[in-house]
């Protein structure tokens, strides 16, 4: 397998890719890092009250990687990971989403005006979902603290 090691050791001729690798080794660090295990990942998804074939989705979305050159991106790792912290730092915005979106997903199903009022309603419902949440999130007072604490988490791969 190729590690990140292997790619900081390699000789390079030339600056430009010299830069190419580091980039290459950051994104490949920060994709394949995540801040729970996949064992802590499948007990957080067990512990939902989803039905076994939702969960199973979720379970085979953590296993899904793809192969660039000689190296395995954990994707889905990654994007389960991002959506567990945000759930985890902000949690009303999180349930004002997830409830924008079934809302939106009711006005569709309402037979002749869903099929024309949802592509007006659904992100007005996403829009307003969202300025609740963080409304919400807002009024807890340490908001800008969460923030911070959230994007450090990317400072260090966009350095």
């Amino acid at each position: 397998m190729f590690s990140v090691h292997q790619v900081r050791d390699k000789s390079v001729s030339k600056p430009d890719e010299l830069l190419t690798l580091v980039a290459t080794t950051d994104l490949i660090a920060f994709v394949n890092s995540a801040e729970r295990s996949d064992a802590q990942i499948l007990r957080r998804i067990d512990s939902l009250s989803l039905s076994a074939d939702v969960k199973a989705l979720l379970a085979d979305l953590l296993k899904l990687g793809t192969e660039v050159g000689n190296v395995v991106l954990r994707i889905g790792r990654k994007v389960l990971d991002f959506v567990l912290s945000l759930i985890q730092q902000f949690p009303n915005l999180a349930f004002a989403v997830i409830f924008a979106a079934v809302l939106a997903a009711l006005f569709s199903m309402v037979p002749v005006l869903g099929g024309l009022l949802s592509p007006i309603l659904t992100p007005l419902a996403l829009a307003l979902g969202v300025g609740w949440g963080t409304l919400k999130e807002f009024e807890t007072g340490d908001l800008g603290d969460r923030v911070k604490v959230f994007a450090s988490h990317f400072a260090s791969a966009a350095a």
